[in-house]
């Protein structure tokens, strides 16, 4: 694979999936603690991400919602389906709706998310956080990047 090509394909992966994660990696419990205090308003996809130890840029531009149960089961919401070209022979899709289970530096059952290899769409089921590293499994295939390509999120084409 292009040396361009995976680290967004993980950070796109890594969005989706980590849609309700946030910015800590030495978290100790499973449940991220969501201080609202004196805030009347949800933090955004973008912001749980973080919390739960991922880059923001996992996650594409656009979230329009998200529903994070206590289990760490979520729910992400975009306008409607999005591509990213990532050289002449690869892209990444994600649908309107992507869902998984997140926990601290992991994201599991991940649904949503495919990247096309040549001719064929894989889907991306598991995004995992080790140190600076996002290690994302499409299939038989597993690749890791460093985080910090995953700073900011990618615009839909």
């Amino acid at each position: 694979m292009g040396k361009h090509f995976l680290p967004l394909l993980m950070a796109v992966v890594a969005g989706i999936l980590v849609t309700a994660t946030a910015a800590t990696t030495d978290i100790p419990s499973l449940t991220p603690e969501v201080d609202l205090g004196n805030s009347t308003t949800q933090p955004t996809a973008y912001e749980m991400l973080e919390r739960y130890g991922f880059p923001p840029g996992i996650l594409p531009e656009g979230a329009e919602s998200y529903d994070l149960g206590s289990d760490g089961s979520f729910q992400v919401n975009f306008p409607s389906d999005c591509c990213f070209r990532i050289s002449k022979r690869y892209r990444l899709h994600y649908s309107s709706r992507i869902a998984g289970n997140i926990q601290n530096g992991s994201i599991s059952g991940l649904e949503g998310v495919k990247v096309k290899i040549v001719f064929a769409w894989i889907s991306i089921g598991e995004v995992g956080l080790d140190g600076g590293e996002l290690r994302m499994h499409a299939g038989p295939l597993s690749k890791s990047f460093s985080a910090d390509h995953f700073s900011t999120s990618l615009e839909c084409n």
